[in-house]
């Protein structure tokens, strides 16, 4: 017992001091096979998913001996493993990163060896966010480096969660770190169907309660920005879309829900662009919008739920 409070405290003392320095700014990294690769520090890189097997031998020749992934997809354990990578596998969503999970991204990046890879599906927004927390935690890196980062990896702002939780980090302290076991999943069991259409009809609500406050920020809700919403259903749509059980709905389901993606897509792209509170044009494009949207729920709930 003494001696893991002596370990947990050490990882404090490292972390706390910055125990894996920041190099030069965030560089792009072309790596055959990995989108949106960056060389974040020293020991950190950050990206989209590896594609194949050249991907994990790319990373291998650049000394990564641990991939960790933020994705809701299960890893290629396997095929990393060929290469002698490590996976672990932390998951966590668009809408923020919790602080349970910001502790162990944290502890993870402070005791695994070697270099790490950070990744998400594409490598422009969970992933980066992770990167951020990580690099506050473990690098010295301050709150405005993080945002900045997050920028030029390309996350989009409507992410507000990502940028809220790397423009408020704090760090991780010794008794979040010594919570946490250094045991780590090289692969953990995500939301499945039921809980991703759960969240689906979370966010679908949220979008609700903003279109009957004429577009606007509920006056019971004003945390709830217009575009962010819309941004998160697509999001919804779109994660759900990559479930093996979706694909075995069949055909007819599969096009009902990319009908839907792309009908949050285009009320994002309405909400972002328009200035607020909407003009009449935008204000009708807005309503036909959501109520296409609706009647595409309810012919999906009356075919494949109800």
């Amino acid at each position: 017992m003494k001696l893991r409070f002596t370990s947990v405290l050490r990882l404090a003392l490292l972390l706390t001091t910055g125990g894996h320095r920041l190099g030069a700014a965030p560089q792009p990294l072309p790596v055959a096979g990995i989108e949106n690769c960056f060389q974040v520090t020293d020991r950190v890189l950050s990206g989209g998913q590896p594609n194949g097997e050249a991907a994990f031998a790319a990373l291998q020749k650049l000394g990564v001996k641990t991939i960790l992934s933020v994705d809701g997809s299960p890893p290629e354990v396997a095929s990393a493993a060929k290469f002698g990578l490590r996976y672990i596998h932390l998951p966590h969503g668009y809408d923020g990163i919790s602080s349970n999970t910001v502790a162990r991204l944290v502890k993870a990046a402070a005791t695994v060896e070697g270099r790490l890879f950070v990744h998400c599906h594409h490598g422009q927004h969970r992933g980066p966010a992770a990167v951020g927390v990580i690099c506050q935690g473990t690098a010295g890196w301050t709150p405005p480096q993080a945002v900045a980062w997050l920028k030029q990896a390309g996350t989009a702002t409507g992410y507000a969660g990502l940028y809220r939780v790397n423009a408020e980090f704090r760090p991780p302290t010794a008794a979040d770190l010594a919570r946490g076991s250094t045991h780590f999943p090289a692969r953990v069991e995500v939301s499945g169907f039921v809980d991703a259409m759960v969240e689906i009809d979370r966010h679908w609500d949220q979008l609700k309660a903003i279109q009957k406050a004429d577009w606007r920020r509920p006056a019971n809700h004003p945390d709830l920005v217009p575009a962010n919403a819309a941004l998160l259903l697509q999001e919804a749509y779109r994660e759900l879309l990559r479930d093996p059980q979706a694909s075995a709905k069949g055909d007819q389901f599969l096009e009902q829900l990319h009908q839907a993606e792309a009908q949050a897509r285009e009320l994002h792209a309405l909400l972002k662009a328009a200035p607020l509170p909407l003009g009449e044009t935008a204000r009708g494009q807005a309503e036909e919008l959501f109520k296409a949207a609706g009647q595409s729920c309810a012919t999906c709930h009356r075919q494949f739920r109800n």
